[in-house]
């Protein structure tokens, strides 16, 4: 693992605390390692490369159910 990594202990610390797991405090680096490694893919993904759908779908709540926006 690099010296300065891309997640710190502390965001791993904040990201435990809020998905509510018990994952004990000597977990942590491993966690880390995980977080880097799974979101690798992402940071190196160029969002400007990637073509965008219009139109963007959407979501009435208020719809009768069955009718699905038609």
């Amino acid at each position: 693992m690099p010296d300065s990594p891309d997640i710190s202990l502390d965001e791993v610390r904040e990201r435990v605390r809020r998905s509510g797991l018990p994952i004990p405090e000597a977990r942590f680096e491993m966690v880390r390692g995980f977080l880097v490694n799974a979101l690798r893919p992402l940071k190196a993904l160029d969002t400007r490369a990637v073509r965008t759908l219009e139109p963007a779908p959407t979501f009435d709540a208020a719809a009768e159910e069955g009718r699905h926006g038609r």
